[in-house]
């Protein structure tokens, strides 16, 4: 009897084996595919067909779903990264897409936007060449990809709901591929990896004042608020990818209008919870603030000395996270009459990247599937210093600031100089001549100053004393 039960077990056990065994080369034929060299002028289908269990009927025309699906990778002979995908509306609507989220190995650390050309495109079928990419030969290559990237199409996609700008839409990957060479073969395989989706992201900046310093200096500090939609307890780290572009925007003047100072460019930036970022304070009457890189939403909101517009507490008040990422100057330079210039960095396509996070005691390291996004280039909110007497000055008369500081320089040197020159004789007769001179350029300017505001008033008196018969003014 004992023996037939071991009999019996044993055969299940085998089953289960064979089960097993059946599966895992199932998987393995799904997951692993053999290419021959790979060419990035070759036609998008040509490739794709060369897979045995590719057929084009698993892959359906689909008007109204305007998503961008990667199906597989091959590395060229150009030692090029090539990206194949299916994109279900592309006979209706022509969609291209712009970038990918992807780390060069197993896990996310280092992952980045690398922009794509489109090579070759039949009916719902891209195939894409990965720009800034090159193909090492080691024999395992690592391609982690987050999510792929298209732009915001007005005629598709709903607005952002706020005053900011979407500027491109994320689709999910989720894959870790892997490119192996054996005995002067590529396989290709891939495992799906666990993403994080940002929810409700929201970019706009506060602007602190530096103090004054012949001009009006203030510190724009950029964050983006936003959700997700897997639990956070506590945010450890977060790369932000965004372009910059310095403009000058000149207002009163015969060159009014915003002009561009550089080319943009792009960047990524990584911020701790250990981090803070702070103004500057080396002007007349400057304060100085500090915040920290990564806080919650509601401390955001409730922090004083950020001083939030009703719009920004609403649009923040729908996250949980705010990362502050990056701090640039803003100069405000009032030239009374000749109007006033203003120079600024414009922070734009605003992404995050990656979410390093602990929830319910364990730690996760996630790329994040998040959109591009602009704000309005509108304060949020901030603080000028509590002391800006300057500020209040230009504020209520429109004369620029250097002319008060100018103002103030003379009267010091005007009660500290007649005191040198009574020590020192020389010198006080030195500051006689120059104080005469100084006085005739004063009475000039204000003569000058009287002829200019009086002689639109002369020509009216002039015509209407024309208009009567009388005489000139």
């Amino acid at each position: 009897m004992q023996n037939k039960m071991k009999y019996k077990n044993y055969t299940i056990a085998l089953i289960i084996v064979l089960i097993l065994a059946i599966a895992f080369n199932v998987f393995s034929l799904i997951l692993s595919k053999v290419y021959a060299e790979t060419s990035n002028s070759t036609n998008v289908l040509t490739d794709l067909q060369k897979d045995p269990n590719f057929k084009v009927s698993d892959y359906l025309d689909k008007s109204d779903d305007y998503s961008i699906q990667i199906i597989q990778i091959a590395e060229s002979t150009a030692k090029e990264l090539l990206i194949y995908t299916f994109q279900p509306c592309q006979r209706t609507h022509y969609l291209v897409a712009t970038c990918v989220n992807m780390s060069l190995s197993k896990n996310v650390a280092g992952t980045n936007l690398y922009n794509l050309e489109l090579l070759s495109q039949e009916g719902v079928f891209c195939k894409y060449k990965v720009m800034d990419v090159v193909v090492t030969d080691t024999d395992y290559r690592y391609y982690n990809i987050t999510s792929i990237y298209r732009a915001w199409n007005e005629d598709l996609d709903d607005p952002s709901g706020n005053d900011n700008t979407i500027n491109g839409i994320a689709y999910a990957v989720g894959k870790l591929y892997k490119a192996s060479t054996v005995d002067g073969k590529v396989t290709y395989t891939h495992e799906f990896v666990e993403t994080i989706e940002i929810v409700n992201p929201y970019v706009g900046f506060l602007t602190y004042s530096n103090g004054f310093y012949l001009w009006a200096e203030s510190c724009n500090s950029h964050f983006i608020a936003f959700d997700t939609d897997k639990q956070i307890d506590f945010l450890m780290e977060a790369d932000v990818y965004y372009t910059f572009q310095d403009f000058r925007k000149d207002t009163g003047t015969i060159n009014d209008g915003e002009k561009p100072l550089s080319k943009p460019e792009e960047t990524k930036k990584t911020v701790t919870y250990i981090e803070k970022g702070e103004t500057l304070d080396y002007g007349v009457f400057a304060e100085k603030f500090t915040w920290n890189r990564i806080s919650k939403s509601e401390d955001f909101i409730n922090d004083k000395d950020n001083n939030l517009t009703q719009n920004a507490k609403d649009q923040v008040g729908k996250t949980k996270w705010v990362l502050r990422f990056v701090e640039t100057k803003y100069n405000f330079v009032n030239s009374g009459m000749a109007g006033c210039s203003e120079t600024y960095t414009k922070i734009e396509n605003v992404s995050i990247l990656r979410l390093k996070f602990v929830t319910n005691g364990r730690l996760y390291d996630l790329g994040a599937v998040s959109n591009k996004i602009t704000s309005d280039n509108v304060p949020d909110g901030g603080q000028s210093n509590k002391w800006d007497v300057f500020g209040w000055l230009v504020d209520k008369s429109g004369i620029p600031v250097w002319a008060f500081i100018l103002i103030i320089v003379l009267i010091f040197l005007a009660i500290l100089l007649p005191v040198l020159g009574l020590i020192f004789p020389v010198v006080g007769q030195a500051l006689k001549v120059v104080f005469k001179a100084i006085g005739k350029l004063i009475k000039w300017l204000f003569n000058a100053l009287v002829w200019i505001i009086s002689l639109p008033i002369k020509g009216i008196v002039w015509i209407v004393n024309k208009c009567k018969g009388g005489g000139t003014a």
